[in-house]
């Protein structure tokens, strides 16, 4: 897979890449290349392709950091409740960090309660930034992440709101984050390659 910068403001000194562009359902004249990246997306979260998708970022990873890696936090943005959390970031995680050498930081942080999911609706400003808000209910281990070099990993990037608050929390707790990797960046048009 290729990669594509995305920027986010306020995170403009983090190397944020995504793989894939994500063209939300509603959004209905695209054509296959664009409904095949969706797929991939749903299978991500429903957890049916991780093991492609993460050989794809471990790969990114070593590449990135080379053997520097053995000393890289390897977090995923936590799902909106435990559950989907477990389903969706566990074994991931754990792929990511045997097939490159990273520090798995996934039992380091845990989902309190279910908080209200960002993506999948077409919402105002102002609810999105409630939702966002509710990230309070993530608990990170800030000893863990003190002083530590973190990869943060996200399904989709959007306004990258979740990025930020979940980067945030983790630099207050005194860890350094370097990069983020999204599997998509939603986009919204669509131009024929």
């Amino acid at each position: 897979m290729n990669t594509v910068n995305v920027y986010i403001k306020g995170q403009e000194d983090k190397e944020l890449i995504s793989f894939l562009r994500y063209f939300p359902s509603r959004i209905k004249n695209i054509g296959m290349d664009a409904v095949f990246d969706r797929q991939i997306v749903y299978d991500y979260k429903d957890g049916r392709n991780h093991l492609e998708v993460a050989k794809c970022v471990a790969k990114f990873l070593v590449k990135k950091f080379g053997r520097k890696i053995c000393n890289v936090v390897f977090s995923c943005i936590p799902a909106s409740s435990p559950e989907r959390n477990e389903m969706r970031n566990r074994h991931f995680s754990e792929l990511v960090c045997k097939f490159s050498g990273a520090i798995d930081g996934f039992s380091h942080v845990s989902v309190i309660g279910e908080r209200t999911a960002v993506h999948g609706t077409k919402i105002k400003k102002e609810e999105r930034a409630k939702r966002i808000n509710e990230q309070n209910k993530i608990k990170i281990d800030a000893d863990f992440f003190k002083n530590k070099e973190v990869c943060i990993w996200d399904d989709v990037v959007t306004t990258g709101a979740s990025f930020n608050a979940y980067v945030s929390q983790l630099e207050q707790a005194g860890a350094h984050v370097t990069n983020g990797i999204f599997l998509a960046k939603t986009s919204y048009k669509y131009v024929l390659k």
